[in-house]
């Protein structure tokens, strides 16, 4: 039961926050006193894209350390670097186990690696009279991760058989434990296959690798059991077993697995790398934008203590990417549309190019990440009428047909070709596992056959989930997702929820709310982009039926991060110094939050007072 005083108080006063802040930011807006402010207010200048601000050394270097920063914060407690990565492989051979001397058996630990199936354990005194005692289940949901068998005898046994009664399960490591939770020593141990050609040693040989007490830093968690597994599976070229989705996403993944193994460190490894990457970008654009490094730390610190940054890159999952390319694509089109008009046109060439690169990759990894595509031609467009209106009113009118045709030529190629032939390539593992050549007409059927399977899928798909949520349930931050439960004895528990910070999720969309006004009244292109950018990329989610999840409102959060900026900017145009002090008490109160936070962010135990009187602010809450 929730505690008034606490769970419930702490969002009244985080409402009443910022009801305060937004009632300060109406009254900084209205003219000085003594002042003919009024005057000049009470224009609406024509609408125009803002010149982007220089980016110099400084802003590079700020941005660098950022990354190393944030990158060394995710991958603290990431995963663990060791996990068993020699597996045998049962087909119809069995195992006898000979423990050496008669044991009461309480429990037997495996760790599971490809395929599905179960396995048949046998338990016997003398080695001659077997009794079927236990299953080993190996689900779908299983693999790469410790599992127990269910037993239902073990007392005064010497030796085990196993078996697996589904062909081709791999099985990377097994622990035996007696009844006190000793885990029995293996050295001691003699095995028998019945097969001598297919014997093997790799069921024991990793037995430090075992861990006391298993957490999601030492397995699979939440959907890395689809996204982690085919990632591997393109490192050994194998049939990919998550196909609902682009590849280029279990490709990035699986660059973490070459590096540092088949291990949880590795499989994260480039979502938490991508996420230091976002942060650096991220600086780079509201400097950009905003040509104010207190702006660009401030509104950067509002991405990156928005609660989903640190939760969703450090899960092997591929929403990671779809954001980073989304960043990217926004980024470069606003360097695009923000050029000066005279610009000659060989200039305007690698900021589209970027774009048009960037979006190529980002379908190439989610098909989400392209519902940015309508806002991307809406600025295409209007970057184009403006600058036509611009060689009318200066009268350079006969140059601006070539520039066009010019421009439409290139941008089919930056926007279609481009994106086609890196959509095309990212089947390379497939085609490789299939041993065909990806432009043989075998290749081609695979990637078609792919196509029809995906606009199928999630098209078609019926499935319920305890912690599924609608568009509208993402804006209000109502409803977060549990990505990983578990109790401890001790009176702890470890919770990962992918969730927004209320201050920056609510105090955000009061700053969307805002960017209308401010393109209306002002003309001002930057707060046009960002309103249209953050609609245009939530509107599909409106007419989507399918499950949905939190995190598919994580490419918004980027927007959400760049209004609030576009407030504090406003802020300190305003000119009145102890404003500063305002948006440094709001970045600081978004700090605190994510500190007082943390344990739902990142599995680290805590007790259950703190969870149910002071972190569950809604009984929507899962935590």
């Amino acid at each position: 039961m929730l505690d008034f005083s606490f769970a419930r108080l702490l969002p009244v006063a985080l409402g009443l926050i910022l009801l305060s802040f937004v009632l300060f930011y109406l009254w900084a807006l209205l003219p000085r006193s003594g002042t003919a402010e009024w005057i000049h207010m009470s224009e609406r200048p024509a609408f125009r894209f803002v010149g982007r601000y220089r980016l110099g050394l400084p802003d590079f270097l700020i941005a660098l350390l950022l990354v190393v920063l944030w990158g060394a914060f995710s991958l603290w407690n990431l995963g663990s670097l060791e996990s068993p990565q020699t597996f045998h492989r049962f087909e119809e051979e069995y195992v006898v186990i000979d423990l050496g001397a008669p044991t009461d058996i309480g429990e037997v630990r495996y760790f599971s690696g490809l395929n599905t199936g179960h396995y048949a354990l046998y338990f016997s005194q003398d080695g001659s009279d077997w009794t079927r005692q236990g299953e080993m289940n190996q689900g779908f949901n299983d693999v790469f991760k410790w599992n127990r068998a269910e037993i239902l005898d073990g007392r005064n046994m010497q030796f085990l058989r196993l078996r697996a009664e589904t062909p081709g399960l791999y099985m990377g490591e097994l622990a035996i434990y007696d009844v006190f939770g000793y885990r029995l020593n293996s050295a001691h141990f003699s095995l028998n296959w019945s097969m001598v050609a297919r014997s093997s040693d790799s069921l024991f040989d990793e037995q430090t690798l075992i861990p006391d007490h298993v957490t999601f830093y030492h397995q699979f968690y939440f959907d890395e059991i689809y996204h982690a597994r085919t990632a591997y599976e393109h490192v050994r070229l194998m049939d990919p077993y998550e196909i609902s989705h682009p590849p280029l996403g279990k490709l990035i993944i699986s660059m973490g697995i070459h590096l540092f193994g088949m291990t949880p460190f590795g499989w994260r490894f480039m979502g938490a790398l991508s996420g230091a990457l976002m942060i650096g970008i991220f600086f780079l654009l509201t400097k950009n934008m905003f040509g104010k490094r207190l702006v660009a730390l401030c509104g950067t610190a509002m991405f990156a203590f928005n609660f989903m940054l640190f939760t969703q890159t450090r899960i092997a999952t591929i929403d990671t990417y779809a954001a980073l390319f989304i960043l990217l694509m926004f980024w470069f089109m606003y360097r695009y549309i923000s050029q000066d008009y005279d610009v000659p046109f060989y200039k305007t060439l690698p900021a589209l190019f970027l774009t048009g690169l960037f979006f190529g990759l980002g379908g190439a990894a989610k098909w989400s990440s392209l519902f940015i595509a309508p806002a991307l031609v809406l600025f295409w467009i209007m970057h184009q009428a403006l600058k036509g209106r611009h060689y009318n009113r200066t009268r350079q009118r006969g140059k601006f047909a070539p520039y066009l045709l010019k421009t439409i030529l290139v941008s089919i190629a930056f926007f279609v070709l481009i994106p086609g032939i890196i959509y095309y390539l990212s089947y390379l593992p497939y085609t490789l596992a299939a041993n065909v050549g990806i432009f043989s007409r075998q290749g081609f059927d695979i990637i078609w056959q792919n196509q029809e399977f995906m606009f199928g899928y999630h098209a078609d798909i019926v499935a319920t989930h305890p912690f599924s949520s609608t568009w509208w349930q993402w804006v209000l931050n109502v409803r977060p997702i549990l990505y990983y439960l578990n109790h401890f004895p001790t009176g702890t528990r470890a919770v990962i929820a992918a969730f927004g910070n209320p201050l920056i999720y609510w105090g955000g969309l009061l700053a969307i709310f805002a960017m209308p006004y401010a393109f209306i009244r002002r003309g001002d292109g930057r707060a046009f982009v960002i309103f249209a950018a953050y609609l245009l990329l939530l509107a599909p989610w409106f007419f989507i039926t399918r499950l949905t999840f939190a995190y598919h409102y994580f490419p918004n959060t980027i927007f959400l991060a760049l209004a609030l900026a576009y407030v504090f900017d406003h802020l300190i145009r305003r000119g009145r110094g102890w404003y500063k002090t305002v948006i440094l008490s709001f970045t600081i109160l978004a700090l605190a939050l994510f500190v007082l936070f943390f344990p739902v962010l990142s599995g680290r135990p805590a007790s259950f007072w703190l969870f149910e009187n002071v972190l569950r602010w809604f009984p929507s809450w899962p935590l």
